[in-house]
């Protein structure tokens, strides 16, 4: 595998044909014959050509640096350019602003890049298209002058601001005042006035983006149980408030999130729930101010980068973090080493570790799809072939029966994005 580039080409030709060349199976996908230093170099050259516009559309729209990048490059040619391919952009993007010491964005990890561009491009255009009646019809978008807001309103805005808000923030913070909020408070004495007993309220946190959208379930010992007894008829909405099944968001501890209620009979188990109120007949006793805080640190160690999840890991007592070198699903298989005695759990316990939803790492956020907690002695009879150790706590601060297992990998996380990513196994990397 080789590429011939011609000294005259212009950065983004050289790009392009050394893109096409890539090959992901392999350990080094660059084509023979080509340094890592000639790609930075082109790089920089196209930088010049559209890295402050691309600064501008990050700074002034909702794309993010990667979706910007991508989306400029991709979309946009600079006279006597070439339009940049997908590869070629992935090449971009690792040279510029970091060390060229891990592998190129992948064709996969760039078009999702793209797409979320595209999308919030989409969004922004069909928002202007209907943001207001005639005289601004639609054909005016043939020559667009974007005015998202007048004067008045952009003063108005700027005036509700609070330090370090930007825009979206501010709009933000405003739609959530005016939808119709219930606190975890009012929700568990609404439950507790309409039904005779209110035996659990839990958070379901196995199902995906739990912590963006809470979903509620509800676990009611009251006698309308009874007239009820096909689960189908359980969740109708009989068992649901009004003003529960009219609010759009619950408010608890500061935060505002959206959420939805689910209703069961008492007598279902909360085994694989965060259990958030408990009047102790079914479950151990929980006041709704516990549950407010097992959700605020539930919520609080979903999403979470590497170096957070690290320090928690070992305030915790946790001996190392590994990644299975295999994806599982569309993310990471999280392996915990710890003592036995070490509680893994979603948040319904003081102490112990709470594992992440999602681990940013770098430029790319990688969904953690399963965990499982191993003893030092279970991990070097099963798990060690096909495991990466990512972090190693430090030896001093140690449990006995880590420092005796000799776990050997990295004891800190490194500052520079091009470092964290060898953390990690190339297949695990692209599912991010």
């Amino acid at each position: 595998m080789s590429v011939n580039i011609e000294t005259h080409w212009h950065p983004t030709t050289k790009l392009n044909a050394i893109g096409n060349e890539l090959d992901f199976s392999r350990i080094d996908p660059l084509p023979s014959g080509v340094e890592r230093d000639q790609i930075e170099e082109y790089c920089y050259t196209v930088e010049q050509l559209y890295g402050a516009y691309i600064e501008t559309i990050r700074n002034k729209t909702i794309l993010s640096q990667r979706e910007a990048q991508t989306w400029v490059l991709r979309n946009l040619v600079h006279e006597g350019a070439d339009r940049l391919t997908f590869d070629a952009v992935g090449l971009y993007i690792w040279a510029i602003g970091r060390e060229t010491s891990g592998d190129p964005l992948s064709r996969t990890i760039i078009a999702e890049y793209h797409d979320h561009a595209v999308s919030k491009i989409d969004d922004a255009t069909a928002t202007m298209m209907h943001a207001g009646a005639p005289p601004y019809p639609d054909d005016v978008l043939d020559d667009p002058v974007a005015l998202w807001v007048d004067a008045t309103a952009r003063r108005r805005i700027a005036n509700r601001r609070l330090t370090d808000e930007s825009y979206s923030d501010v709009l933000e913070r405003l739609l959530d005042e005016t939808a119709h909020t219930i606190s975890l408070e009012e929700l568990v004495k609404t439950y507790q006035n309409q039904f005779n007993s209110l035996a659990t309220v839990a958070v379901q946190t196995v199902r995906p983006a739990w912590d963006r959208e809470i979903p509620l379930s509800v676990h009611i010992n009251s006698e309308d149980e009874t007239s009820v007894d096909e689960p189908n008829d359980i969740t109708t909405s009989q068992l649901i408030p009004e003003v529960v099944s009219t609010a759009d968001m619950l408010s608890f501890n500061n935060q505002v999130l959206p959420f939805s209620v689910e209703s069961r009979p008492a007598t279902t188990g909360t085994d694989s729930m965060l259990v958030i109120y408990a009047d102790g007949a079914h479950h151990e006793s929980v006041s709704v101010a516990d549950g407010i805080v097992r959700l605020t640190r539930a919520i609080d160690a979903a999403d979470e980068t590497l170096q957070t999840v690290s320090d928690r890991a070992q305030a915790s007592g946790v001996c190392a973090l590994g990644v299975r070198n295999e994806p599982v699903g569309n993310g990471m298989h999280l392996v915990l080493i710890a003592p036995s005695s070490l509680a893994v759990h979603p948040g319904d316990e003081p102490g112990g570790f709470i594992p992440p939803e999602r681990l940013s790492v770098a430029d790319r956020t990688l969904s953690v799809e399963r965990v499982t907690n191993v003893t030092p002695t279970l991990y070097h009879e099963e798990y060690r072939p096909d495991t990466t150790l990512i972090w190693v706590a430090n030896k001093t601060s140690m449990a006995e029966s880590c420092v005796e297992s000799h776990l050997d990998g990295p004891s800190s996380i490194p500052e520079t994005n091009s470092a964290q990513r060898e953390l990690f196994p190339t297949s695990v990397l692209q599912t991010g």
